[in-house]
């Protein structure tokens, strides 16, 4: 008994191997369908790095006033430290690769690639050679082979794509080995081979439940592919958000200077009598509108830059700040390309073209389109399901026993029959291939309704470039004219020929149009990936 024991004890499997193996299996298969897609040679792996955690810790040591904080080593991230202000700065790039690694739905969605490639594991095991039986059965006296308590039987099984199933079975009494006789053996032993002609036979058929297990792998993928894309366009739509808060803030900071330096010379100008009281109150009032809507800026500043944390990953109150060149860098870049490039779709095809292209390479689409064929193969599971079940079985048995000095003796048989049940009842199978049939025609239209809106996606996001382009353009302009009237309505005051009311309009004015021109700027470079992104032609790293 002790030895049973220690072998049961030894032939368990360890929930630490359990996941190592199941992790090594995972990975191999999300991997190989991983480059199959993208024909990346990276490697696929859910395993959160631990550079997330140290990040977290070094930056909580910023806020609570540390100043030797150690910060992580990150693939794609600037080397991060805190400034002169105790806020870590960080770039686009930066973002994007945090988010990559703390985002909650990003690793959600990679690990539901994982339970995919396990479920198509298991499904993959149906078709493999599996052996069953062990010694200890016979000694606790269940053996596998109920021939006799006395027997410990061991046994294989291998079921085939074309629904062939061969079972085999052998046993030996070791009980009476382990007794005086010892010399004496008993086998048993049988051998079945099972071939469906009807329901149930056929490549497609048997090998439905593996083929789904293969495509949901595929379309976890897409889920994720098309998640990576989407999640990048978010991370710089909220990024370039926060850095038009903060330059509205700056903008609003100015304009209050502006407006107090025109109350002090109102101020100046009065005493001197060369401006009556009203229009000193009107340049008052908006001095004190501009500092309220410095604080509601403000407000709204940090409201944003919390929750593009939250996006990332990050914990809110984390002493993280955004780089504000990267706003001057992308002003820069959008003016360079407003004046060397002849119209906003120059580095687009042709509207026809691109409406190809989504079609072709939207993930989410593929996966879309696969469920249709999905629904296809499922009807004719269903069909398969309503004939009759016509099996043929053959195979043989033996029963062999060796006395001490004396040969073997025993029986040896083999049979061969038809098994046949007729579809008589098969209403289950009936109401479950219409429903098969419903689900094909509902999964076409929703393909259909899918492709249409993705087409509608890129339409409007050719129209919506094209406005972007020219409403930057209209914006420059704009704040050009806005600048001149406010430099013109300076000396008009100087020399007494501007009334108060018509500075206060021209700083409204000038204000106004700056920050309509970094919306402008933000925009035009939000609706170029908006486009590439309805395309699925946004590159992500």
């Amino acid at each position: 008994m002790a030895f049973a024991l220690a072998m049961a004890v030894g032939g368990c499997l360890s929930p630490e191997k359990a996941e190592r193996d199941a992790d090594e299996t995972a990975r191999e298969l999300a991997t190989a369908y991983w480059q199959a897609q993208t024909g990346s040679t990276n490697e696929f792996s859910i395993a959160r790095p631990m550079e997330a955690l140290t990040l977290k810790i070094a930056l909580e040591a910023v806020r609570q006033g540390v100043t030797n904080a150690i910060f992580p080593r990150i693939e794609g991230v600037a080397r991060l430290a805190p400034g002169s202000n105790g806020l870590v700065r960080l770039s686009l790039q930066d973002a994007l690769a945090l988010g990559a690694q703390n985002n909650r739905r990003y690793q959600t969605l990679k690990e539901a690639v994982y339970t995919k490639a396990l479920t198509l594991d298991s499904e993959r095991y149906e078709f493999d050679t599996r052996f069953t039986g062990f010694l200890i059965g016979a000694l606790a006296g269940e053996p596998e082979i109920y021939k006799n308590t006395a027997e410990a039987g061991a046994g294989a099984k291998r079921k085939f794509e074309n629904g062939t199933t061969i079972a085999g079975n052998l046993a030996v009494d070791v009980v009476r080995m382990l007794r005086d006789d010892w010399h004496s053996t008993g086998l048993t032993g049988d051998l079945t081979v099972t071939v469906p002609l009807l329901r149930g036979a056929g490549r497609d058929i048997v090998r439905e439940p593996l083929t789904q297990a293969e495509r949901n792998l595929a379309y976890a993928l897409l889920a994720f592919a098309r998640y990576r894309q989407t999640y990048a366009l978010s991370v710089a739509k909220a990024y370039y958000s926060v850095l038009e808060y903060a330059q509205n803030r700056r903008n609003s900071d100015d304009n209050a200077r502006r407006l107090e330096q025109n109350w002090d010379r109102a101020e100046m100008m009065f005493k001197a009598g060369r401006m009556d009281r009203i229009q000193v109150d009107q340049a008052k009032t908006d001095l004190l509108a501009a500092r309220q809507t410095i604080i509601t800026k403000q407000q709204s500043y940090e409201d944003a830059l919390d929750s593009f944390k939250i996006t990332l990953g990050i914990v809110p109150e984390a002493p993280v700040a955004l780089k504000d060149e990267e706003l001057a860098s992308l002003e820069a870049e959008m003016a360079a390309c407003a004046t060397n490039q002849p119209h906003a779709l120059a580095d687009f095809p042709d509207e026809t073209s691109a409406l190809n292209i989504a079609l072709t390479r939207r993930a989410d689409l593929a996966a879309t389109r696969g469920d249709v064929a999905d629904c296809e193969r499922a009807v004719k599971v269903a069909a398969d399901a309503l004939k009759a079940d016509v099996t043929v079985e053959g195979g043989g048995e033996i029963d062999e026993e060796r006395r001490q000095h004396k040969p073997y003796g025993g029986t040896e048989s083999t049979f061969a029959r038809i098994k046949l049940s007729m579809p008589w009842d098969r209403r289950r199978e009936r109401n479950a291939y219409r429903k098969a049939q419903i689900d094909l025609d509902q999964s076409r239209r929703t393909f259909e309704e899918a492709e249409d809106n993705v087409k509608n996606e890129v339409r409007a996001g050719y129209r919506n470039l094209v406005a972007a382009r020219a409403l930057y353009e209209n914006k420059v302009e704009s704040l050009r004219t806005a600048q001149m009237r406010v430099d013109s309505n300076d000396l008009f005051m100087q020399s007494g020929r501007s009334s108060m009311r018509d500075i206060l309009e021209a700083e409204s004015a000038m204000l106004t149009a700056r920050n309509a021109l970094c919306s402008a700027v933000i925009s035009w470079r939000i609706s170029d990936l908006s486009l590439r992104t309805a395309m699925g032609t946004l590159e992500v790293k």
